[in-house]
């Protein structure tokens, strides 16, 4: 590189090495240094080949590392783009960038198209099919020859072969449930490798009624595809618990279970944590702060200066905690099933994180670096006592935000979450939680989404509180986040647990 600073595949392979060099650091200081100098390289090289495969996908990786915005998201998902075009020009099969191109554009919605999440999908798993298919018969025919170690090593490989698949029978399942009518009808024009389009079709003269009876034939193809998907997903790997659960959500086959499972609620905030915050504020999501707002008025109208103690039920990474703290003279407990999103609020600070905008941070006392949290732990709501939480009473208030979508059946939650509380005192003590909303009441009780996330009807939520003891205190419908632009119906509730119950309707 210093006899010629340009040398294409010098900077390619010196970036490598940085990054590999990366690998066993500890000084983070140098480790960022090498990264930066990787981009720089990687960039450099584009700029002069701008459709160099192994420059893109390399630089594509490195952002993701660094970032998971959704500009950085959509740049690497450029770049992958470039690593499948320069290997198609080459006649070359490079199902890495394809998988990992697949993954960028779902995240970011581009799903359709030569070079759309589901073209990208449907060629990543051909291939790998493929290849599983190839081990599956050298292992067959050459099993014998092999000493035990080596068999096992084998074996090992097309395990995570088909680990993989899994991972990607699962993105290519979520993203035809996720498609319009329109979307649907549209694919169907396309050479699809792996949709089998056998539903009749309406294929009448184009008039508004007819092609709205297409869409909707198409539609149902997208879903019974995805199904598919999805079962082949649960199929190939029995532990991805993630698409066990979707699509207990896409056939109805989970309402006996009445709630998400643990196993499923971990991986997907545990996998969501890094990005949990920055993704639901480009969402408008909301119910924190709503929950805040409830607390206080809960506060006020009860005519106490402080709670003496909350729980925060499903706490995440710490944003209702944010709007709690200030409420809160005492212990303020967070409870979560993802050890992820424990670790990302157990750095939180009365001065930074859990949602803390900049200009709040650096108005904040620089001395108030204790703990957001009092005590932080990995629990199940249905099952947590007291002890567990390091409690000798019983919680004033409880706050759950955004945690009953993953809840369908409530008895035995708000029944525990009676027993956490302490209704001993002269106000009682207080429930806050938010549900997504089912439209009509007379339809169920409670339903899965194909969302994944469980919604509630409003009589329902009152009368199984009341089972457990609460009285309703207020109710509001609410949007708690927009969806492809369009807002999410829920409500917010809440309620009191106490002997005084007449006082509280004064609320």
């Amino acid at each position: 590189l210093r006899m010629d600073p340009d040398q294409r595949y010098c900077l390619i392979n010196y970036a490598s090495v940085l990054v590999d060099l990366n690998a066993e650091e500890s000084d983070e200081s140098m480790k960022q240094q090498r990264t930066k100098k990787a981009q720089d390289m990687l960039t450099r090289v584009l700029a002069l080949h701008p459709k160099d495969g192994d420059a893109a996908f390399n630089l594509a990786l490195l952002l993701q590392d660094s970032s998971n915005s959704e500009e950085v998201t959509r740049e690497a998902a450029r770049l992958y783009q470039v690593a499948v075009q320069a290997a198609d020009t080459d006649g070359e099969e490079r199902w890495d960038a394809l998988a990992n191109m697949a993954a960028a554009k779902q995240e970011i919605g581009e799903f359709m198209g030569e070079y759309g999440a589901i073209r990208a999908y449907e060629r990543v798993i051909v291939m790998l099919e493929e290849m599983v298919q190839d081990k599956e018969a050298y292992l067959t025919q050459n099993g014998n020859n092999f000493e035990n170690e080596q068999y096992q090593y084998l074996e090992a490989e097309l395990r995570a072969l088909n680990e993989y698949l899994s991972t990607l029978y699962y993105g290519y399942g979520t993203v035809l449930s996720e498609l319009s009518n329109s979307d649907c009808k549209a694919l169907q024009s396309e050479d699809s490798l792996l949709i089998d389009w056998v539903e009749p079709f309406v294929k009448g003269s184009g008039t508004e009624k007819e092609n709205e009876t297409d869409e909707a034939s198409a539609n149902h193809v997208c879903k019974m595809n995805a199904i598919n998907a999805l079962r082949l997903a649960v199929d190939l790997n029995s532990e991805n618990v993630v698409a066990e659960h979707m699509l207990a959500a896409l056939t109805e086959g989970d309402v006996g279970k009445g709630r998400a499972s643990n196993e499923f609620v971990s991986a997907l905030f545990d996998d969501f944590a890094e990005t949990f915050d920055a993704k639901l504020k480009a969402l408008g999501y909301k119910v924190p702060g709503l929950v805040g707002d409830a607390a206080k008025e809960l506060l006020v109208l009860s005519g106490q200066s402080s709670y003496r103690s909350a729980l925060d039920a499903g706490c995440g990474t710490g944003l209702a905690g944010r709007y709690l703290r200030p409420l809160v003279e005492g212990s303020l407990v967070g409870i979560d099933l993802s050890k992820k999103m424990l670790d990302l609020a157990a750095q939180c600070t009365l001065s930074k994180g859990c949602g803390l905008k900049d200009e709040e941070a650096a108005s904040a006392a620089k001395e108030d670096n204790k703990p957001l949290y009092d005590h932080l732990a990995s629990l199940d709501l249905e099952t947590t006592t007291l002890k567990e939480v390091g409690a000798e009473v019983g919680f004033d208030i409880i706050a759950a935000a955004d945690v009953f979508v993953y809840f369908g059946d409530l008895q035995k939650l708000l029944s525990n979450f009676a027993k956490l509380s302490d209704s001993s005192g002269s106000h009682g003590a207080f429930l806050i939680f938010s549900c997504e909303r089912i439209e009509k009441e007379e339809d169920s009780k409670w339903k899965l989404q194909k969302s994944g996330r469980y919604a509630h009807s409003k009589s329902y939520v009152v009368n199984t509180a009341a089972n457990a003891g609460y009285k309703l205190v207020a109710y509001d419908e609410i949007t708690p986040r927009y969806e492809k632009g369009e807002p999410v119906k829920g409500h917010l509730f809440r309620f009191s647990l106490g002997k005084d119950q007449d006082a509280k309707d004064e609320l």
